[in-house]
């Protein structure tokens, strides 16, 4: 109880000075919501380490509009249940057990330290519904007991099927029906598949993640609550050996080396950061965008990876506005041609870009201001090589290097 009160006691401390010195959260973001996904034991060689990006080209086409860390590590234990509870907390934490009334009694591993989780509801009085977390199997390890925040603050939790599919269909639900602040994916297959030996099946499940992220970020963009607003942050807890793919655990460099990719309104288009980065530094990023602090946290917030722009004086309100506007799709349904409105307000340049719903890319096109006010793009239906698309929901994305606007279209045939 000693430890507990004295760290009860520094966090008020810390918190005060913090705010003394105006430093607590000056500055506001554009971005309103974060969405973190963890993909559990992908290796570094096989995700955005490869130059090709074979296995992760939805990834690798989101780079290309965020930032990366190049140098990005675990710096502590690499395996799953310590690193995951270092993402939650800031920090390593040392874990503690107790009998869970939710999983019939038995034995569940929580974080000594605070989450994230926790400090968000908490410090801005969030409900459960707006902070979110989706996996496939819950009764492992949760957030912590601790005496000042603990389980009132704990994320509201949705178990989800067997598979990391079922996880994504569950996600959709949840954005679809609740819009959460805070939402964390945790997608785990890649990990399971990579003990299991079998290369192809790894493979297959980096594969499967990779198409999910490119479709968790299309629907964000065609959903009015998170388009234009939302930070997607995605990383992994730990690598594999990079002398034996089945397994983790020491300190190799393929157990060490992972990867953190940022996209969002306020984050540094094409940037690849030098800067060294660890994963405690994940959360303190995700406190700094949306304004609450990580009290316990060894990490530190991201901050080179946002835009020069980034963050207006919440004393006197200025909002950054965005330089580019989709106006209206129509008709939609359509049947042989869509007329796409768009102004580019204060942007020279900036692309459309056509998406099924699975995330990939099936048609682009440059386009100018070619002067004031609005401007029609039309789309016959067909992909980038004039091959007809079947029937379907499509999103229409608008973007330049900082901003991006989707809508949904319907083809009918």
């Amino acid at each position: 109880m000693k430890t507990y009160f004295l760290g009860s006691i520094m966090r008020r401390l810390s918190v005060l000075t913090l705010v003394c010195l105006g430093l607590s959260s000056g500055l506001a973001y554009t971005t309103e919501r974060v969405v973190l996904v963890i993909i559990d034991g992908l290796r570094y060689s096989e995700g955005l380490g490869d130059v090709n990006h074979v296995m992760v080209p939805q990834m690798a086409s989101l780079a290309e509009q965020g930032a990366l860390v190049g140098n990005f590590q675990n710096d502590g234990y690499t395996y799953t249940s310590r690193a995951i509870p270092a993402i939650w907390c800031g920090a390593w934490t040392e874990i503690n057990t107790f009998s869970d009334p939710y999983c019939n009694g038995t034995s569940n591993n929580t974080t000594e330290l605070p989450t994230v989780f926790e400090y968000y509801r908490k410090q801005l009085s969030r409900p459960a519904e707006d902070c979110v977390y989706t996996l496939k199997e819950l009764c492992s390890w949760k957030a912590s007991l601790d005496p000042d925040y603990g389980m009132d603050y704990w994320p509201q939790y949705h178990e989800a099927g067997v598979t990391d599919t079922d996880v994504w269909n569950e996600t959709q639900q949840i954005i679809a029906s609740q819009s959460p602040r805070f939402l964390l994916m945790y997608l785990a297959d890649v990990d399971s598949k990579g003990h299991s030996g079998v290369w192809d099946d790894y493979i297959d499940a980096i594969s499967i993640a990779d198409g999910i992220i490119g479709a968790l970020w299309t629907t964000l963009q065609a959903d009015t609550a998170y388009a234009g607003k939302t930070t997607m942050l995605i990383t992994n807890d730990h690598g594999r050996h990079d002398y034996n793919f089945q397994g983790h655990g020491d300190d190799c460099a393929g157990c060490r080396h992972i990867q953190l990719l940022a996209i969002g309104p306020d984050i540094q288009s094409g940037l690849v950061s030098d800067t060294p980065r660890t994963i405690p530094d994940i959360a303190p990023t995700i406190g700094a965008l949306l304004g609450f602090t990580i009290e316990d946290a060894t990490g530190t917030a991201m901050l080179e990876l946002l835009s020069s722009t980034a963050g207006t004086d919440k004393n006197d309100g200025r909002i950054t506005p965005s330089s580019i506007s989709l106006k209206h799709l129509y008709p939609s349904p359509f049947n042989a041609e869509l007329s796409i409105e768009y102004e580019l307000v204060d942007s020279p340049q900036a692309s459309i870009s056509i998406f099924n719903l699975q995330g990939t890319q099936v048609w682009t096109r440059d386009v100018s201001s070619g002067g004031e006010g609005l401007h029609t793009l039309k789309w016959n239906g067909k992909d980038q090589n004039q091959i007809e698309l079947p029937s379907g929901v499509f999103i229409v994305q608008l973007s330049n290097q900082r901003f991006s606007q989707s809508q949904k279209a319907i083809l009918l045939k």
